[in-house]
């Protein structure tokens, strides 16, 4: 498995890093030599104030932007490229990121203008040649309100049907459906895992970050 360097002189961002990375299961190393750099590191993260060291390093301050930035290079590329963010609408909207049919994450925001700022940073964040915004057609106000708040930050969503994208309903989880409606899942695949956890439901449904890096 590929693991993520961290190279850095800023206490503060170093423990950004390590937190953001521990969150997402995502393995790293601190480096504090060049010359004995890991053969299985793919990719060193820094603060913008410390000096460039090779050519595959990353250097921000935002320890979330750093960690998107590097996710392409622990599966062998240096960007997506197709990146698609899918919304199930409501007032405790669904996100969910796919880069290149990997689902990198999937979570329920706590309102619409938090959605709106997490889709703006994800945007940003990632590296890719296109992305694409996806939304469900249900719940059609918080619906229209996700789309003229997309609309006035430059984005213009794709309204897809989000037919069954909620199946089954008694265990209905928003970032559940927005995964199903980035992928383009129109029907459950196997009602034998309806009492799983959402962690396990896109484990069997989506080759995740985590399956990925570990192939």
């Amino acid at each position: 498995m590929k693991r993520v360097g961290i190279y850095t002189h800023n206490f503060r961002f170093y423990h950004e890093v390590v937190n953001v990375l521990k969150s997402w299961h995502i393995k790293s190393v601190s480096i504090d030599n060049i010359d004995h750099l890991p053969s299985d590191v793919s990719i060193i993260l820094s603060s913008n104030k410390d000096e460039k060291i090779v050519e595959a390093q990353i250097r921000t301050d935002s320890a979330s932007e750093a960690v998107r930035w590097a996710i392409p290079f622990l599966l062998g590329k240096d960007r997506f490229s197709s990146l698609i963010i899918g919304i199930d609408p409501g007032p405790k909207p669904g996100i969910a990121v796919i880069g290149d049919d990997i689902l990198l994450e999937a979570f329920e925001a706590p309102g619409i203008d938090s959605l709106i700022r997490s889709i703006a940073t994800i945007s940003k964040g990632y590296r890719y040649s296109s992305r694409t915004v996806r939304i469900g057609d249900g719940d059609v106000p918080n619906r229209d309100s996700i789309i003229g708040k997309l609309k006035a930050i430059g984005i213009v969503p794709e309204v897809v049907d989000e037919t069954n994208t909620s199946q089954p309903h008694k265990i209905h989880d928003n970032a559940v459906s927005a995964a199903r409606i980035a992928g383009g899942v129109t029907s459950f695949p196997n009602p034998k895992i309806q009492n799983y956890r959402r962690r396990d439901i896109l484990d069997h449904e989506f080759t995740t970050l985590q399956k990925a890096i570990t192939a």
